[in-house]
Parts: C-alpha cells; structure tokens; sequence
C-alpha cells in the first residue's frame, strides 16, 4: 500500500511538473501578431499633418495640398483621415478647349504603419482608401459648375522616410502611388488620374 501511494505522489509530482513546463512553453511560443501593443486610452496619441503632393495629371503637372488627421494607437498603428485638393491650374493635354483647368479633390481614411518610430530616422507606410471629385472650370467664367464633375474611388499607397525633429514634430518624405477606380469625365479617364506622386510634410502631435 505505501509504495502504490508513493508511486500515486510521484505520479501527480510528475503530472504538475509537465503541466508547469507545458504551460510556461505555451507562453513562451505564443503567437506574435503585428497588433501585439495593446491599446489603452490613456496611451493614445494624436497628430495633424499637413502635406504636399507634386505629380502629374493627363501630361500636366499637378500640385496637390492636405491634411490629415490620425490617431496614434500604439507604436506601430496609427487610424484617422484626409482631405487633398490641387491648388495650380491643372491644362490637360488632351482637353480640346482652350482656358480651362482641371481642379480635384479629394477624402478619405487611412491607416499607417511606422516601423523604429523611436529611432531618428524610420519607416512609415500609410494606406490611403477614399473617394474624389473631377471638375473642369473655364479661367474667364464666373459659372461655378459650367461642365459637371465627375466622383470616383481610389487607393493610395505610400512608402516614407521619417526623421523625428523634436519630441512633438516629425517631418517625412517619399513616394505614393494614387490608384483611381472606373472613370469617364470628358477626354479624362482612370489612367489620366492614376499615377506615382512625391510627397512631403510634417506630423505636428503628441506622440505615445
């Protein structure tokens, strides 16, 4: 009796043993994901960024303003939105009438992953997914709307070099590649709106 009580120890000694092994190995093997930073109120941060696009549209150069706005979840994420316009008059090359200029605009989200963000210089990509609107305006009319417009769906993806100026202001720069949905506005389509701009700005914020 007393060696089947002891081998009965020895046998739950064993069975917590390799529970406590498994278990902490369990821990140890836990799957990374990329939102691994848990989001708390009290660690959100925020920043306003406004920014500057030069690329080209239909054969014309095309200077494009924004702002974004986001809110930085952790690190790694940050979530918010944007709104862009041109602010040159825009000459297509394939606008038969002679004084008028292409204006766009254009909103929506994105969502942002900075990679090093504590390190001076590091990596951000943004994902821009919005809608916009193509108009064309006479330079000598005083009609608002002479020609309609025209709305269409993009993606815009970016890749950016960031250096952290001060504690509260980041600048960035690189490259974004504006892809524009089904459209048909005048001599205009998607492929005219589409295309590889530059981009430039500064995060003014607080950043967790």
């Amino acid at each position: 009796m007393k060696n089947a009580s002891l081998k009965l120890n020895l046998l739950l000694v064993l069975a917590f043993v390799c529970i406590s092994i498994a278990s902490h190995a369990q821990d140890e093997t836990e799957p990374k994901t990329l939102f691994n930073n848990s989001v708390s109120l009290s660690k959100l941060g925020f920043y306003v960024n406004p920014t500057y696009q030069i690329g080209s549209i239909d054969e014309a150069t095309a200077h494009i303003f924004g702002v974004r706005g986001g809110v930085v979840l952790n690190p790694n994420w940050t979530v918010g939105g944007g709104y862009h316009w041109t602010v040159n008059n825009i000459d297509p090359a394939s606008e038969p009438i002679n004084n008028l200029y292409l204006d766009m605009r254009m909103g929506g989200a994105f969502v942002e992953y900075t990679v090093w963000s504590n390190q001076l210089f590091h990596l951000t990509f943004p994902l821009m997914i919005g809608v916009g609107e193509v108009e064309m305006d006479r330079e000598t009319s005083n009609d608002t709307n002479p020609f309609g417009e025209e709305n269409f769906f993009f993606v815009e993806p970016s890749a950016q070099l960031e250096v952290n100026l001060m504690k509260n202001i980041r600048f960035h720069t690189g490259i974004a590649y504006r892809i524009v949905g089904n459209m048909d506005y005048r001599m205009l389509d998607q492929s005219d709106i589409s295309g590889l701009t530059g981009v430039a700005g500064l995060k003014i914020g607080l950043f967790r």
